[in-house]
């Protein structure tokens, strides 16, 4: 049996297939929905914001609107990740606000049958990875599948900013 959210994360579009954008964050590959992003830029960069949290790296002016800029390896309790000519910002909606995703390199955009997304093991304990809402094996590895809604559940740009 699915876990609630891979149960939800199957049936969400009403058919079997997922277009997914896979990318690497620490040596490690993840991936999201599509129909969370709205763009991916190369790397430029952001303006910091004094008293933001140590995963907001700053802000960004994306065609005359203001989104922050997270830092996704410090988001996910990795070392951060120093950007480089191969960074990337993903700029995605999550929870109607507009955020860029600092991400060490985007791989590749993808279309896989929801059934080989394997929900993650359940593990008991101090382990906080709720926003990994499954596992996609590859040829190359395993892709772990975020949640983003999860992730940034209660953030606020007016919140952080504050």
């Amino acid at each position: 049996m699915l876990p609630q959210s891979l149960d939800k994360f199957s049936t969400d579009l009403g058919d079997s297939v997922i277009e997914i954008i896979a990318f690497e964050i620490g040596g490690q590959q993840f991936c999201v929905r599509t129909t969370a992003v709205r763009e991916i830029r190369g790397w430029s960069k952001s303006t910091p914001l004094p008293g933001s949290p140590h995963e907001i790296m700053g802000m960004m002016n994306l065609r005359g609107s203001i989104i922050p800029i997270v830092n996704m390896a410090t988001k996910l309790g990795m070392p951060p990740s120093e950007p480089d000519a191969r960074s990337a910002v993903i700029v995605a909606e999550v929870q109607n606000q507009v955020i860029g995703l600092l991400v060490d390199r985007v791989a590749d955009i993808l279309t896989v049958e929801s059934s080989v997304v394997q929900p993650t093991p359940e593990m008991r304990g101090s382990f906080t990875g709720g926003h990994v809402t499954g596992v996609l094996a590859t040829g190359q590895g395993m892709i772990c599948f975020l949640d983003l809604d999860r992730m940034f559940a209660g953030f606020s740009i007016e919140e952080e900013a504050a």
